[in-house]
């Protein structure tokens, strides 16, 4: 049986795994962000064509998503520095390799064939490149057969073998891989100058580029340019600290590969002055990241300081730093920009902000922004709708909202108050196993028996047995009567050792058939 619950914790990890906001999951899916909030709640579940889709753009199966069951590696990001580094290190190994079969000093050198020596700026001769086996002509690409096996491949196989034939994409192709390959490569994908880029289109690559590439694209598509050439040519001065490791890997990797090669042997101290190097190389960059952030967030700072909240939403996505957004949210809430900080920053609501909307009784705000609430929050407002007896809203919103913690407590609010069909909901969809047994011991303590009725379909046989066992010892045969068919076997036994020493034939045959 699949678990609901089960199913939205893993959408949700892996919606924020990948920095997207619900509302962005909800575009690329093209549904609302009301049904994103239901899934991760486990109020619902997706179709299964929405399924599939989450599928390809989560990069797991579909066994993998219904089980909860997802690899460790697509539930952890990756550092930016960490490919270009071991790129680096990858090729100074090979640069030490390469020490212990180079030529000893006392060791005679290759046979000179008698032409010049060749400097380290000249082109290797004619003949050698003659000599060089042909190129086998590139394949095309089968991209149908590539997206079939994209959820399966590393992220930088893709990146590899798109850019590879980056000119037999189009933008629609692009589209398509955008879920399994990096920022990086699809930045590049679309710069392309043979690429247009559609309305459309970016709406669909949208969610994995950065803020200001999408802005610069759609100013683009609004000035009636399709081809985003110009994109290239106006680079984001913020540029990913990643990027240029890995330009620099390349550079580094081109030159020392020619010294190497002509000096014909690296010394154990030159090979540690090139660990050295590479060391303060890496430290470095990560310093200049951190100083990046701290920049940003300064900057941020400022902005709040002279409310610029437009600027401050523009950037919103750049900010980590938990406590600058808790601050954000404290100086808008104190505003009143209560909408703004629902709008730009997920859920940062002020406590102050839904006790005064409960006190006014504005169930309308509440139901539009429930969603976005922390649970402690939906939890809250939830118990307030059952102490206002508000049953309507209650009946409208308890599927959307989480109830982990309290459905039992509304429940037997709504029950008390005559509300059965909303209790028979919470029942169904928000309950667990503990809650609904504790609403059933209220129903029973009642001596409601019909709507104990109406609940058996969610209760187990083995709460069927104690209740059935408590009232076999109370002599009340008839309740038994009612509930003994749906109780465990080893009750019925114990029920049948009770009739039996009571003398209560009645009960004796009632009980025998379900031995």
């Amino acid at each position: 049986m699949i678990d609901n619950r089960a199913v939205g914790k893993t959408i949700a990890t892996l919606r924020q795994d990948r920095n997207m906001t619900q509302q962005q999951l909800a575009a690329a899916l093209n549904v609302s962000h009301q049904a994103v909030s239901k899934w991760e709640n486990g109020a619902a579940l997706p179709d299964v064509q929405t399924l599939m889709d989450l599928t390809r753009l989560f990069g797991i199966t579909m066994e993998q998503l219904l089980s909860g069951e997802v690899p460790q590696e697509r539930m952890e990001g990756k550092s930016p520095l960490e490919e270009p580094i071991r790129d680096i290190g990858n090729f100074f190994n090979n640069i030490v390799n390469g020490i212990f079969q180079t030529p000893k000093a006392d060791e005679p050198a290759p046979e000179d064939d008698g032409a010049e020596e060749t400097t380290i700026a000249e082109e290797a001769p004619a003949e050698a490149e003659e000599a060089a086996p042909e190129e086998a002509p590139k394949q095309p690409l089968e991209i149908e057969k590539l997206l079939q096996m994209a959820p399966f491949m590393s992220r930088s196989a893709v990146d590899a073998l798109l850019m590879e034939h980056k000119s037999e994409l189009t933008a629609n192709d692009i589209a398509r891989f955008a879920p399994f390959i990096s920022r990086e490569c699809l930045e590049k994908l679309i710069q392309n100058p043979e690429t247009e880029i559609t309305w459309e289109t970016l709406q669909r690559i949208a969610p994995f580029l950065k803020r200001e590439m999408v802005d610069r694209l759609a100013k683009l598509a609004t000035e009636g340019s399709r081809i985003v050439k110009d994109v290239a040519n106006n680079p984001n001065p913020g540029e990913d600290i990643g990027r240029c490791l890995g330009d620099m890997s390349q550079t580094l990797g081109k030159g020392m590969e020619k010294v190497v090669r002509r000096a014909g042997k690296l010394s154990e101290d030159v090979a540690r002055e090139v660990g050295n190097a590479i060391n303060s190389f890496v430290e470095s960059a990560k310093g200049r990241e951190d100083r990046v952030k701290a920049l940003r967030n300064a900057a941020c700072r400022r902005a709040l300081q002279d409310e610029k909240w437009d600027w401050l939403a523009a950037h919103m996505d750049e900010i980590d730093d938990e406590d600058l957004q808790r601050e954000i949210a404290r100086k808008a809430n104190g505003l009143g920009m209560h909408d703004w900080v629902l709008e730009h920053m997920n859920g940062y609501a002020d406590t102050r902000t839904i006790d005064a909307a409960i006190e006014a009784g504005n169930w309308s705000w509440l139901g539009d922004h429930v969603w976005q609430f922390e649970d402690e929050f939906q939890e809250k407002i939830a118990l307030a709708a059952a102490q206002a007896e508000n049953w309507q809203w209650l009946s409208t919103y308890a599927e959307q909202i989480s109830l982990e913690h309290c459905a039992d407590q509304v429940a037997i609010a709504a029950y008390r108050a005559e509300a059965h069909a909303l209790a028979l909901q919470l029942a169904e969809h928000c309950m667990c196993k503990e809650q609904l047994e504790t609403l059933a011991n209220a129903v029973v303590s009642n001596d409601d028996y019909d709507f104990l009725s109406e609940l058996a379909p969610h209760l187990t046989p083995e709460y069927f047995g104690r209740l059935c066992v408590a009232r076999a010892q109370d002599k009340n045969w008839e309740a038994v009567s009612r509930f003994a068919a749906q109780a465990d076997h080893a009750a019925v036994e114990q029920m049948m050792e009770l009739a039996i020493a009571e003398g209560n034939f009645d009960a004796i045959d009632m009980l025998d058939p379900l031995l």
